[in-house]
């Protein structure tokens, strides 16, 4: 074991390289490494992971506010209405699946913006939300209600049963997410259904593009999923996968830009310049099949 220190941060073990290179979704020890050392790739279900064990500190200083301003994120706050356009086709196709949710809960809420959508598609559903952003969540509680809370969903204790769980681009950044979804399957309903996104690792564009694919930034993002690897980790952990499907997603013109030329860059003054004057509002659907809306119910 291996153990990287931040020799400006109080904390001292900050991650752990773990030696061990089973694949952590079917223990497969025909592992490979991948793109540079990077990532571990199972030969069976193809799944990817970043072979680091991360410690809560750690992560708490991961996600805090810069990440959602500067670091994964141009300015996640000004992304609200776009963000809130997909939260709410996602809800439409639950909608249209005739299911109504009475009780949720969201583990990786962020600043609440979901919790709005929901609150109009569903206007009779009780919520609970949690997130390791603490900057996040005081923003949410302070302009959505008392609904969010930054302690760990895994330390947490509740004797609330949901049937409606949300998962919005939050597995891939777990390091341990048989764990989030083992406890989320003992708190769902019988019945109940749970919804997720991440990318799909064995789609076309990250077969092509290898580590260029933009998911591929660990220690942020450590799981890359397929088919094959999450329909196994969610039936180990009590789910049965309902359907898979591959709607657009509206991104922000802006995101875009800062995504291709400013993120871990320098900008030019030009660029910044350039950035600044793209309308905050705008936005097109981009489908490259490579975000999966996974929905799943629990097992009787």
């Amino acid at each position: 074991i291996k153990c990287a220190v931040d020799k400006n941060s109080p904390i001292l073990v900050m991650f752990v390289t773990m030696e061990n290179t089973q694949c952590p979704i079917c223990d497969l020890s025909e592992t490979k490494p991948i793109f540079d050392n990077s990532l571990l790739k199972c030969s069976k279900c193809g799944h990817g992971w970043a072979n680091l064990q991360l410690d809560h500190s750690y992560l708490q200083q991961l996600y805090a506010e810069n990440y959602f301003k500067g670091e994964e994120y141009a300015d996640y706050l000004a992304d609200k209405e776009i963000l809130q356009l997909n939260f709410a086709k996602r809800n439409k196709q639950i909608l249209k699946d005739e299911q109504n949710p009475k009780n949720a809960l969201e583990i990786g809420c962020a600043y609440g913006f979901f919790y709005e959508t929901l609150k109009q598609t569903f206007p009779h559903v009780s919520y609970q939300g949690y997130d390791i952003s603490e900057a996040a969540i005081t923003y949410a509680n302070s302009n959505f209600g008392p609904f969010f809370s930054a302690e760990n969903y895994l330390e947490s204790s509740t004797d609330k049963q949901y049937d409606a769980i949300f998962m919005w681009d939050v597995i891939e950044h777990l390091a341990n997410p048989g764990a989030f979804l083992a406890k989320a399957q003992m708190e769902c309903k019988p019945g109940g259904m749970i919804y997720l996104t991440t990318g799909d690792f064995g789609a076309l564009l990250p077969r092509l593009q290898g580590k260029k694919w933009r998911m591929i930034h660990p220690p942020t993002h450590l799981h890359y999923f397929t088919q094959k690897s999450m329909t196994s980790l969610l039936i180990q952990n009590g789910f049965e996968p309902v359907f898979f499907r591959y709607p657009p997603v509206y991104r922000s013109l802006r995101l875009i830009y800062f995504a291709l030329m400013m993120l871990n860059k320098k900008p030019k003054r030009w660029q910044q310049w350039l950035y600044e004057r793209i309308p905050k509002a705008a936005s097109i659907p981009i489908n490259t099949r490579d975000i999966f809306f996974v929905g799943a119910k629990k097992i009787q």
